[in-house]
């Protein structure tokens, strides 16, 4: 299935549930306790949850961006545009630091 494809039937799923008038606040705490549980599958290693907790943050993740009016496609690749570019160092733990940022 590709993106549009998934991301269409997503929609629909939330319209049928009324879930794309919602108030974004509700579907911006669902993203936190969606986030929770993926902290917690991540912690206590556990493959199954955290593919699951992933994917009910990408789909409430989309739900919201609908609800305030922000193209999710869009945001993605003007992120990645900006970063695309960026220069800095990646230290042994795998944090990135961009390069204006290592002066400080």
């Amino acid at each position: 299935m590709t993106y549009e494809e998934l991301n269409a039937k997503i929609m629909e799923w939330a319209h049928e549930r009324r879930i794309d008038e919602a108030d974004p606040r509700v579907e911006f705490m669902k993203m936190a306790e969606e986030l929770g549980e993926l902290s917690s599958a991540y912690n206590k290693q556990k493959r199954a949850k955290l593919v699951d907790s992933i994917g009910d943050l990408q789909i409430a993740l989309l739900i919201f961006s609908k609800l305030v009016g922000v193209d999710h496609h869009a945001a993605m690749e003007k992120a990645y545009q900006e970063i695309s570019s960026r220069h800095g160092k990646t230290t042994a733990a795998g944090v990135f630091i961009k390069e204006s940022d290592l002066d400080d």
